[in-house]
């Protein structure tokens, strides 16, 4: 490429670097993403909560039985396990729901005027050096490229993020959050046939893609609570468990992806990138 076309390229690349620093289109997007991201996580983070209390509490129900003096079992005792997921899985989803909240604070410390005003005085002194076709700094293009990768690394991290949610991510979010729904209408059934006043409890109902969470419940404490067959009982809330614990796994496995592996990756490649970008160059073959 001739001197002259690449000065005026490298000018066109830094103009639209200060156009995307000061009139910060990124960032709105990516605000937006974020708080997109940040929506389902509290979603989720709420109804593991609710899901780590309830269970809590259903694990101290128990049945009364009449032999001899009479004793008291407590079929819910088998739900501990679970208990355990669900209390893994909220503080997954607080880790979560801090990264988004993380993503959110750093657009819009790296979007304030100080930062854009430093953006841009390497910007125009390397553009003015390119310009006169004076020798350039070492230090200058890559601290001024270092800064703007910093500047526009969060905003173009929350639109790749939630591109890979829309992509890859939403299909098993929603499959395994609507696969709750289904435990929810099953649970209902064995607590309808056991217990009265179970079956007028509400249906399973919520919207696609969101946590259930008392309603499942409601419906485990009535089996867990009803006389009959403990054994039956404790292998359907054994069966029950089990669901539950696969499905947050997988939801788990949703957010891991979008907060803590995509941004790793991410900030490997803005490394690797700026390291090819400077690196030494071997020199061209005479006669060419």
């Amino acid at each position: 490429m001739r001197p002259a076309r690449q000065t005026a390229l490298i000018a066109l690349l830094l103009a639209a670097a200060l156009a995307l620093t000061w009139l910060k289109p990124l960032d709105t997007l990516g605000e937006r993403q974020v708080e997109a991201g940040l929506k389902r996580a509290l979603v989720a983070f709420a109804a593991a909560r609710t899901l780590n209390a309830v269970l809590s509490a259903l694990q101290e129900a128990s049945v009364s039985l009449q032999v001899g003096a009479g004793i008291a079992i407590k079929p819910g005792a088998v739900l501990e396990p679970l208990d355990d997921v669900v209390e893994q899985f909220s503080n997954l989803m607080f880790v979560a729901t801090a990264s988004f909240a993380v993503q959110r604070l750093l657009i819009e410390l790296l979007s304030a005027w100080p930062v854009c005003v430093a953006l841009s005085l390497l910007l125009v002194a390397w553009a003015a050096l390119a310009w006169r076709r004076r020798g350039l700094p070492a230090w200058l293009p890559r601290l001024a490229v270092a800064l703007l990768m910093l500047r526009l690394a969060t905003p173009v991290l929350a639109l790749a993020g939630e591109a890979v949610h829309a992509a890859v991510l939403a299909r098993p979010y929603q499959q395994h959050a609507e696969r709750l729904h289904a435990i929810d209408a099953a649970a209902a059934r064995p607590a309808a046939s056991g217990a009265s006043g179970a079956s007028s409890a509400p249906g399973a109902t919520g919207t696609p893609g969101t946590l259930p969470a008392e309603s499942l419940l409601d419906r485990l404490k009535a089996l867990a609570t009803q006389a009959g067959d403990i054994p039956r009982q404790v292998e359907a809330l054994r069966e029950r468990a089990q669901d539950i614990v696969e499905s947050l796994v997988r939801l788990g496995a949703v957010f891991v992806v979008q907060t803590v592996v995509l941004p790793l990756l991410y900030v490997a490649f803005l490394l690797w990138l700026h390291r090819a970008l400077f690196a030494p160059r071997p020199p061209a073959a005479p006669g060419r």
